[in-house]
């Protein structure tokens, strides 16, 4: 078990839940994006110095992710599953600002991986994670800025992000994290 890396669980499950629970009771509206995205860019600030040496495979990880949600996204959008409103431009139905959170936080969260695959760190991350995905969607629903339609739900969100979590995990831990072998770095 790397205690480290569960801690920094914790401080993010906290960090979330105050995230949530400002975005719950003042409604701020759009300006959730750049609170998300800064998040996200200090999130990467702190992980930098102590892995840069990772940097290009955390940025390929990110990149991966960012093209998988758009995929997704957009898929659910021409099905009429959902629907993401306010947003300074749309890239198919997928707001800029939300590519740029997945590039971002998928980059930091690569970074942030420890050397050593330990069951416990990988169950807390992908629960981490999954909930509060999740719990964000709800968010944006209460805000106005999300809708679900055509019977998609909170339960099918859930297990939406939890798939996710765990190909992203196997993705890291079994390919990029062999960088030498398949990136020449």
């Amino acid at each position: 078990m790397d205690k480290l890396h569960l801690k920094k669980i914790l401080f993010l499950g906290l960090y979330f839940s105050v995230l949530a629970v400002v975005f719950w009771f003042f409604k701020i509206g759009y300006f959730i994006w750049p609170v998300l995205i800064l998040s996200a860019i200090g999130w990467l600030v702190y992980e930098y110095p102590k892995k840069k040496n990772i940097l290009k495979q955390a940025v390929l990880l990110g990149i991966f992710l960012m093209v998988f949600d758009f995929i997704v996204e957009n898929a659910g959008g021409i099905l009429g599953f959902w629907s993401v409103g306010v947003s300074l431009l749309y890239l198919g139905y997928v707001p800029v600002e939300v590519m740029v959170l997945i590039l971002v936080g998928g980059t930091a969260w690569a970074m942030a991986q420890p050397e050593k695959i330990y069951a416990v760190n990988v169950a807390a991350d992908v629960l981490l994670f999954t909930v509060f995905g999740a719990l964000g969607e709800f968010v944006l629903i209460h805000e106005g800025m999300m809708e679900y339609s055509n019977g998609w739900n909170s339960i099918y969100a859930l297990a939406g992000y939890f798939a996710t979590w765990v190909m992203l995990h196997c993705i890291w831990h079994k390919f990029l994290k062999k960088r030498n072998r398949f990136l020449n770095v």
